[in-house]
């Protein structure tokens, strides 16, 4: 599904309006029907609960206006409050609010500190008002709503029960998602033609509720020139997985994983566990010699790989020559979970990418090696994917991690394009980015994600994946929403707070198994 900026939905309107000739008049009155409906669809019966509509001076008012008219029209109980003064409202906003008031519809303005009081002395009166609408800004506002409009704010999250926003809450940027100051906390969410990408990106999600997509008229004929896109089922090809009877495990790839440290056996189970469970046909896992024992005994479908060793249980240089030998008879290396930080480990990491031509999953530690040495992965001479979360993306590129969760489309799509590889940066939302400008923010997962392994789970996904002849890209978009969706059903049992990684790595089949019912 595309998603759009502010400015891009601008310029949809503006062809829609002037190239196609629909008026934009016509617009503005599906966009407010689209409310009316979500309304009857999540509030049923309307006629029985009072309902608020806060519009602000803009089109996203003159939405608003049309929705109180429509449930006025119909006998329902409803108040229209004006952020301004009537005679400033222009264009179509104006034309709307003339036929309210034609109607005989009570409009009251609020511009001043004393309307704000006698609001909230009759919100007060009710003390939770059964649906407001939020009209006050649209996806075109920036930065945090200040005066009248932060005021209103405030009283609609504290007085509200329901709160539907129009189009983007108000207070959330459309774009990144951020929220500066205070914002309108919907319970739903009606998106006009096209989802605007900070929808779906945190800590907007946080405000939107549930999104729904309205159409409002614009013809789809229309190109949409975007490279934003948001990964869903619909996105997975119908043969995915699709297996022929005579097939033998020499067909689903091979697959190195380099992982693990003393102490740090975990993150090299889960990895090596989660690409079988992924399908590949056969997975080694290359592991400090002193683990082998140990690891021999926590995986019984994985062969492992005896690796030379520092002092101090981690991999060590001397591990190059049989890592590069052994490459050879595989089709894709996991490099980095659990490696650790030891210095020589992050050298032989350096040298790896120096040396070896198999395409490469790097994560966790492995990428925490490359801080100050991001040239290393532009000379990489194989497809490269990179799976950063935002501490690592912040050590590897300098900056703090409060900059890349404020935007995180940017960050992932700069280090794509600078290294020429996929970067997956992980979080809530999982953002994919592709050296050519193209993103895609992944729709599945669920914050008890947030727990030690998770990540380890999703590299063996896309190593598992990347071995059975996906391309890079595939591979990474597919292991996101894979990874995602076994999270979304492990919690369905175990909860956000007690679920744990090897939830996620039991739930892959099930997993698997409702794509290919649903996708075939």
């Amino acid at each position: 599904m595309k998603l759009v900026t502010a400015e891009k939905m601008r310029e949809i309107d503006k062809e829609a309006i002037n190239s196609i000739g629909i008026p934009a008049i016509l617009l503005m009155e599906n966009a407010g029907q689209a409310v009316v409906k979500t309304l009857k669809e999540e509030y049923f019966p309307l006629k029985e609960k009072s309902i608020y509509i806060f519009s602000g001076p803009g089109n996203n008012g003159g939405d608003g206006m049309v929705v109180a008219r429509l449930l006025f029209n119909e006998g329902i109980k409803v108040k229209l409050f004006l952020l301004g003064k009537k005679e400033k409202i222009k264009g179509e906003a104006d034309i709307n609010l003339n036929i309210a008031l034609n109607l005989g519809m009570s409009i009251k303005e609020i511009t001043s500190p004393e309307e704000i009081k006698k609001l909230e002395e009759e919100l007060k009166v009710l003390k939770v008002t059964d649906i407001v609408v939020d009209a006050i800004l649209g996806t075109g506002a920036k930065g945090a709503p200040r005066g009248i409009m932060k005021e209103i704010v405030s009283l609609i999250n504290r007085y509200s029960r329901n709160i539907v926003a129009v189009d983007i809450p108000t207070g959330v940027n459309a774009d990144t998602g951020e929220v500066e100051g205070e914002a309108i906390k919907a319970d739903c969410t009606v998106t006009f033609a096209y989802p605007k990408q900070g929808l779906y990106l945190y800590p907007c999600m946080d405000y939107a509720g549930k999104i729904k997509v309205a159409d409002i008229g614009i013809p789809h004929t229309l190109k949409v020139k975007t490279k934003c896109n948001l990964f869903t089922l619909a996105d997975i090809p119908k043969d995915i997985f699709k297996r022929k009877l005579s097939s033998h495990k020499g067909d689903f790839g091979h697959l190195l994983v380099i992982a693990g440290s003393r102490g740090m056996t975990g993150a090299a189970t889960l990895t090596s566990l989660a690409a079988l469970r992924a399908g590949a046909g056969l997975v080694t896992l290359g592991i400090p010699e002193s683990l082998n024992t140990i690891l021999e005994v926590k995986l019984t479908e994985t062969m492992t790989l005896p690796l030379p060793q520092t002092e101090e249980g981690s991999l060590s240089c001397k591990a190059l020559k049989k890592i590069e030998e052994f490459s050879k008879k595989c089709k894709a290396i996991a490099l980095g979970p659990g490696i650790s930080t030891h210095q020589e480990t992050m050298e032989l990491v350096r040298m790896m990418l120096k040396q070896l031509t198999v395409p490469l999953i790097i994560d966790a530690d492995g990428i925490n090696a490359l801080s100050g040495e991001i040239t290393l992965l532009t000379e990489y001479k194989a497809p490269l994917i990179l799976t950063p979360h935002p501490g690592e993306l912040s050590r590897l590129l300098h900056i703090s991690i409060k900059d890349i969760q404020k935007k995180r489309i940017n960050y992932a799509l700069n280090l794509a394009k600078n290294t020429g590889g996929i970067v997956l940066l992980k979080g809530a939302r999982t953002v994919i980015a592709d050296k050519e400008g193209n993103i895609w923010i992944n729709s599945t997962g669920n914050p008890g994600m947030a727990t030690g392994g998770s990540g380890d789970v999703l590299t063996g996904i896309i190593g598992g994946l990347l071995v059975q002849g996906f391309s890079a890209l595939t591979a990474a978009k597919l292991g996101a929403y894979l990874h995602g969706a076994a999270a979304d059903l492990a919690v369905q049992t175990k909860g956000e707070v007690s679920l744990i990684a090897g939830d996620i790595l039991n739930n892959i089949p099930k997993t698997i198994r409702r794509i290919k019912s649903e996708c075939c």
